[in-house]
């Protein structure tokens, strides 16, 4: 970890000498929004997977997911820290979530663990670091308005993405492991619903996407249905949840490669 630190700090002593026109030459902002959209869509990723595996709930899946979700994270960490505009708070920012994802990335794959309200937390504050993170380098990088509407749509599915995963776990750790105090993961149906209306009527939509906000449509009322029911069943919360999560990687993918 102390070379990976080192590696970083000569990263950032190297951008403060390069012209800002220089860096983003080879830097096209979509590529670059991809990674940043795609580790926050991941944020409650962790979480959900790991009260599966505490519950010994579709455990393999869920060690396999926990696996890949890491790994992506960390690739995309690798990615940003190549293509920063250099600012002295973008790079704060960076430094603060890589810190911080050092040690979250320890507790949460710690399957001994049940205190739940401190993994919560934990959760909170990652996903915390990842929008400021990605709000400094959007605001702050020249291609922005040049991207400005896919990006927002990106976000508008990251959003839905991350409640889909945040409720799900909430919903595991109220009905298996009985801590209710998960409130701030609850579903808001409602401006979900609004979120893949607004990019469906996108007028740059790739069809792709386009293809897919029918089949997200269904499985939220889905999630909607299972919710009110107040009956436990893991098995369709955790078919329904990757079944929307792994259709939002594809519609984050499409909408940022949207024609302009």
């Amino acid at each position: 970890m102390k070379q990976l630190q080192i590696i970083i700090l000569t990263l950032f002593i190297g951008l403060q000498t390069v012209p800002l026109n220089a860096q983003i030459s080879d830097n096209p902002l979509d590529v670059l929004s991809q990674k940043l959209l795609q580790n926050e869509l991941l944020s409650n990723r962790f979480i959900k997977n790991f009260v599966f595996i505490k519950t010994n709930t579709f455990k393999k899946k869920s060690m396999a997911d926990m696996d890949k979700s890491i790994a992506l994270f960390d690739d995309n960490l690798s990615y940003i820290i190549l293509h920063l505009p250099y600012d002295r708070k973008i790079k704060e920012d960076f430094l603060k979530l890589q810190n911080f994802w050092n040690i979250y990335r320890i507790n949460i794959t710690d399957f001994e663990k049940d205190n739940y309200k401190s993994l919560v937390n934990k959760t909170l504050r990652l996903n915390k670091y990842i929008k400021q993170l990605n709000k400094d380098i959007f605001n702050k990088h020249p291609e922005y308005p040049k991207y400005k509407k896919r990006i927002e749509m990106g976000q508008l599915a990251v959003y839905n993405g991350k409640k889909i995963d945040g409720t799900t776990a909430a919903y595991v750790l109220k009905y298996a492991l009985n801590f209710t105090e998960s409130g701030v993961f609850d579903t808001d149906i409602s401006s979900m619903r609004k979120n893949l209306k607004k990019i469906g009527k996108f007028k740059h939509l790739d069809p792709k996407a386009k293809a897919l906000i029918p089949d997200l449509k269904t499985t939220l009322e889905s999630v909607k249905q299972l919710l009110e029911k107040e009956k436990f069943n893991p098995k369709m919360m955790f078919a329904y949840d990757n079944s929307y999560t792994n259709k939002t990687f594809k519609l984050l993918k499409y909408i940022i490669q949207s024609s302009k």
